[in-house]
């Protein structure tokens, strides 16, 4: 039986969740919120620190959720300090996460910003943003590794394998490269074509009023200050 904590931390959640569209576009497809981990969570363990720990844990696998968790409106929203604990202590290990991984792959990184041009910090932004660099990650729309990369992009790159880090770090700096080619080395509409395709960026003759676009630009924007 859940005690009055755990049961006052479900409402608090899913009340905050209904403030506001706290999720990108892409993930509210899925049918799985956090109230529903909670739920989950708390059906088969003994105690509310044990299930936020849990989801805590769970969320270090793509920390896009993280900010989603966040209601970012103009209106004023009472956020928990569970959530904030959660926040807090995900986004440490995140970013500790993160460093680690950088470091693993910063020797590709380098040989691509050296072969195209690029800076590696941009390079590195930009991997962090798509995958928070984990090689293995697939989107819901098929985009693959690193620098996700559609399966057409890949091929037309010349890439056999999205998974190998080589091929696909060197592949997305060469079409990152192409698309500050494209833009006259516009960084910010180089980035919106890189995430919402190059038509768009001229259809609309600079970053497609996208939500998600103009989010990915900032975010790898910030990305590069780190």
């Amino acid at each position: 039986m859940m005690d009055i904590r755990a049961i006052r931390t479900l409402m608090e959640i899913n009340a905050l969740q209904s403030f506001g569209s706290v999720q990108s576009s892409a993930e509210q497809d899925s049918p799985t919120s956090l109230f529903q981990m909670m739920l989950e969570e708390l059906g088969g363990q003994s105690s509310v620190t044990d299930s936020l720990s849990s989801i805590s844990s769970s969320m270090l696998s793509n920390a896009n959720q993280i900010e989603s968790l966040r209601y970012t409106g103009n209106n004023r929203v009472f956020e928990p300090s569970t959530l904030a604990a959660i926040l807090g202590s995900t986004q440490q290990s995140v970013s500790q996460a993160s460093s680690m991984n950088t470091n693993q792959y910063s020797d590709i990184v380098r040989q691509a910003a050296d072969k195209f041009g690029l800076p590696e910090n941009l390079i590195n932004a930009v991997i962090r943003q798509e995958s928070n660099f984990n090689n293995s990650v697939v989107s819901r729309a098929g985009a693959e590794g690193l620098m996700q990369l559609m399966p057409g992009t890949a091929k037309f790159l010349g890439i056999q394998d999205s998974f190998d880090p080589v091929q696909n770090i060197m592949g997305g700096a060469k079409y990152l490269k192409q698309m500050l080619n494209q833009f006259d080395d516009n960084i910010e509409l180089a980035l919106a074509a890189y995430n919402a395709g190059p038509g768009n960026v001229k259809k609309y003759d600079g970053i497609p009023p996208f939500k998600e676009t103009q989010q990915y630009v900032q975010k790898v924007l910030n990305y590069t200050k780190v």
